[in-house]
């Protein structure tokens, strides 16, 4: 193959990508997409039907957003950690938050709620130990994988 070709090629896939990505990004931020994989159904459902946050999408909460830098590393890490349990069957029985994940929803719940927080020392209390809720489940923020 010669180098012009491999140029037009090298082009053409680019554009695609450029032209593509945005779209697949914009769609794997949709709690619809979150839903997809049966495990989360019940997350999705309670946070649609009868959540307080209900206009939220999952990655507002889940992802960290002080940068579009950090929100997109973490959703590259949490989405490949996502589907390798999904795909090879690992996923545990019942679905429980990590650390990071706690100190991530801990922060963009200060975020949202900056002006009623500022005078209230969280310190180690979660949002979340009052504000029940708020979550999916209390009983899936009392535990870490």
């Amino acid at each position: 193959m010669n180098r012009g070709w491999i140029v037009i090629t090298a082009a053409i896939l680019l554009l695609i990508v450029a032209l593509v990505s945005p779209k697949i990004l914009a769609k794997t931020n949709s709690p619809e997409f979150c839903a997809k994989c049966h495990v989360m159904e019940e997350q999705y459902f309670t946070l649609m039907k009868g959540g307080l946050h209900n206009s939220l999408k999952c990655v507002d909460c889940h992802l960290p957003n002080d940068s579009k830098v950090n929100f997109y590393l973490w959703k590259g890490i949490d989405g490949t950690k996502d589907l390798v349990h999904f795909y090879s069957g690992s996923v545990p029985e019942r679905i429980v938050i990590s650390a990071h994940g706690k100190k991530t929803v801990q922060a963009n719940c200060i975020r949202c709620h900056e002006g009623m927080v500022s005078m209230i020392a969280t310190g180690d209390r979660h949002c979340w130990d009052c504000h029940r809720r708020a979550t999916h489940k209390q009983r899936a923020f009392t535990e870490t994988i």
